[in-house]
């Protein structure tokens, strides 16, 4: 099997919604509702309920996770296949971003960090757990949405092509909106997210299978929890180290 008979999908008519799917604008009025969410949830946990960061990233991943639930249910988005497509592909290219983030992370001046129990739950919470969602909400989902909103035909190099071209605004948008929901970024700046996120939505660009941008984005904030716990950049709120 080709990768291109293998990203070939016909849309759906059958379901609760019959002709839901054709009403392309719906994608989109998704992907602006998602990332208002995405600026508000940490603009008002982080700034003005000032969550402590376990807290809030707990809150962070129920609203995100519900909402990216709510809208693959809605829209009848084939999860399975969404990840499925193409997945080798994707790992294949994950790694070496994977590899070049990690790199970037450690080449910064290591900082403080937990030690015993803590310091190991924060690297499955604060890094694995955290990298997933981050992934799925700012790769995965504009991703999703552009497959949509070319009624879910990928055949060709053509349209492929022009999958990355509708995806990577998308990326980059929810990308800035949801970072300019923390001070550190409404103070600094969005445009080393920005950077960063495009480099690891690549895998899903390429292959439209986001499964290589989660193992990019999940080994960048495992590194950066071990090895730049009190970063102002990688791990969003900006924490210190308990003493």
């Amino acid at each position: 099997m080709t990768i291109s008979s293998m990203a070939r999908e016909e849309p759906r008519t059958s379901g609760a919604r019959p002709g839901l799917l054709d009403r392309l604008w719906i994608h989109l009025v998704w992907f602006a509702g998602g990332a208002g969410l995405g600026f508000a949830t940490p603009y008002i946990f982080t700034g003005i309920l000032d969550l402590q960061h376990d807290w809030y990233y707990l809150v962070y991943f129920a609203v995100t996770l519900g909402f990216l639930s709510a809208y693959a249910g809605v829209m009848q988005i084939d999860v399975p296949e969404f990840f499925q497509r193409s997945w080798k592909w994707s790992v294949v290219i994950g790694i070496p971003v994977s590899a070049f983030l990690v790199l970037g992370v450690l080449s910064r001046d290591a900082t403080d960090g937990p030690e015993g129990p803590y310091a190991v739950f924060e690297v499955v919470w604060r890094g694995l757990a955290y990298g997933v969602v981050d992934a799925l909400f700012l790769t995965a989902f504009p991703g999703a949405v552009a497959f949509a909103l070319l009624r879910r035909d990928l055949a060709g190099i053509g349209r492929r092509l022009l999958f990355a071209l509708v995806a990577l605004p998308l990326v980059l948008v929810i990308t800035g909106v949801y970072h300019l929901g923390y001070e550190q970024f409404r103070d600094d700046g969005i445009g080393g997210p920005e950077f960063g996120n495009a480099i690891i939505s690549i895998p899903m660009l390429a292959t439209a299978n986001p499964i290589g941008s989660v193992v990019a984005h999940a080994s960048m904030h495992i590194t950066a929890d071990i090895h730049v716990y009190e970063t102002d950049l990688y791990l969003p709120p900006q924490t210190e180290a308990p003493k």
